[in-house]
């Protein structure tokens, strides 16, 4: 079964389509959003690394994921929605999003106190999961998303992990990495699935 807030993607889009037409106007490709986003990216685990000591940071956690994840919409919206596609921009978006993913969790994971095994074996499959979205084209000559553990879920995670983090700390935290692990191989499995049968 397949489950993923990803299936929430095209409410999430009708909802930034102003903000869209208005980046359009203004000139912007998606290209330039693509990085500028892993550039915040980076800048903001910077911070959440260098100031981990204030914890009111992690409260800007989902906000920052939130914003991130609009900005990623956006960039796509822009792209297919407008006419301008890049080869290059399809490069610029699928690696974007992986070193993304590395760089943030991998800190952010780090920072919150989580086992560095399951931290690195988070990372891994996260990315793998993604690689396995991409070369799925080959099969069946279409980008798979498919869940319960796809970008947008990791993303409420960490947001969630964030918010957890600040009220009680970290008390079961390697429980929840071990189930998120165990619903990424799902996650990979489902997109294989999907990508043989063709869906």
């Amino acid at each position: 079964m397949d489950i993923s807030i990803y299936k929430l993607k095209t409410k999430f889009q009708n909802l930034l389509m102003p903000i869209c037409k208005k980046l359009v106007k203004l000139k912007i490709t998606p290209n330039q959003i693509t990085v500028t986003t892993v550039l915040l990216n980076i800048i903001f685990t910077g911070i959440i690394h260098k100031f981990s000591n204030f914890t009111y940071l992690f409260l800007i956690v989902p906000i920052f994921l939130f914003l991130r994840m609009a900005l990623n919409a956006l960039d796509g919206m822009i792209a297919n929605k407008f006419n301008q596609k890049t080869k290059i921009g399809v490069f610029y978006n699928e690696a974007g999003d992986v070193i993304s993913d590395t760089v943030f969790f991998y800190v952010f994971l780090k920072v919150i106190g989580i086992n560095e095994v399951y931290n690195l074996l988070f990372i891994f499959l996260s990315a793998l999961s993604e690689y396995i979205g991409v070369i799925a084209v080959m099969v069946d000559n279409k980008r798979h998303y498919e869940g319960p553990m796809g970008k947008s879920d990791r993303a409420f995670l960490i947001s969630l992990l964030a918010i957890i983090y600040f009220f009680i700390g970290n008390q079961y935290f390697d429980y929840i990495l071990i189930l998120a692990i165990i619903l990424l191989i799902f996650t990979i499995y489902n997109r294989i699935k999907s990508s043989l049968k063709g869906e």
